[in-house]
């Protein structure tokens, strides 16, 4: 479904997507600038905690998903 492309953070079409450890995915900006507001690294939604900051890599998956995404989702 579109909407299980949208970012949970700014809430569009994910640019970049990530997972993070815990399955959780984001726009590589979206994670790293929530990451830089935090003194301890934790996933936004299920508030799993990194003790180590994770290596984050472009999912190519989602990516190649997001890229068929023309529609927009507001009109």
């Amino acid at each position: 479904k579109e909407e299980d492309l949208l970012c949970p953070v700014c809430l569009s079409v994910f640019t970049k997507p990530v997972s993070i450890p815990c399955g959780h995915n984001f726009c590589m900006n979206c994670i790293t600038d929530y990451w830089s507001t935090l003194s301890v690294l934790q996933c936004p939604l299920c508030k799993e905690t990194f003790y180590t900051r994770p290596l984050l890599r472009v999912n190519p998956v989602i990516d190649e998903m997001c890229l068929q995404v023309d529609t927009p989702f507001c009109t």
